[in-house]
């Protein structure tokens, strides 16, 4: 069982600046490192800005954390293998300005680090296989991509999910775009031998095909 207490560390800005930081964007999205116990831990800081500032603080909208740990309870109730959180702490300054932090566990190796095409080829019909379930299950993955899944030994876990949405209607426009966003994620990011390109499109067709979003 986790310390809260331990976290609230990274309210404090003079603590923050001797955290491990691995990735910070613009001082909104903060991904940290820490060892406890001998097992490693990712902690993401959100910091909310602007609109969705106003709309966290309306209930328009979830907290970033917050909304993660919905979306975990989600992917549990249709049995999508996932990196649950560990623990969820929202700070509220004022109505307006808030914080969070997300605390998961370290879960594998990423997805887009394997370069055994046949191993990555098996893993990644079931990464597919995962998109086709959520969607059918009112779930969309908004950004999905390899670096949103880990792999140890045959098993293959989501991670990043706090961008999902959920929805019980979608358009014709938003298939669109979903379909849109999973090649330009898929295929079109990096260069990449040519098996390997023929084979992602084959999967991006399965998806469509499946979901029947032609």
């Amino acid at each position: 069982m986790l310390d809260r207490e331990y976290f609230l560390d990274y309210f404090d800005a003079a603590k923050l600046k001797e955290k491990k930081c691995l990735r910070n964007y613009k001082n909104r999205r903060m991904v940290f490192l820490e060892e406890i116990d001998g097992e490693k831990y990712y902690i993401k800081k959100y910091v909310p800005h602007r609109q969705r500032k106003r709309a966290i603080a309306f209930g328009l909208k979830k907290d970033r954390a917050e909304h993660y740990k919905f979306i975990s309870e989600k992917l549990d109730e249709i049995g999508i293998p996932h990196i649950k959180p560990e623990l969820v702490i929202v700070n509220r300054k004022s109505f307006f300005e808030r914080e969070s932090i997300l605390v998961t566990k370290d879960g594998g190796m990423p997805l887009e680090e394997i370069s055994n095409f046949d191993q990555k080829r098996k893993l990644i019909e079931k990464f597919f296989d995962y998109f086709i379930i959520m969607c059918k299950n009112g779930i969309y993955p908004t950004d999905y991509n390899f670096g949103g899944a880990l792999v140890e030994g045959e098993n293959l876990y989501l991670i990043d999910f706090d961008p999902y949405r959920t929805k019980f209607f979608i358009t014709k426009k938003f298939k669109q775009y979903m379909i849109y966003k999973l090649e330009r994620r898929m295929y079109l990011d990096t260069k990449k031998e040519k098996r390997f390109e023929d084979f992602l499109r084959d999967q991006v067709q399965r998806v469509c095909r499946e979901l029947d979003w032609n």
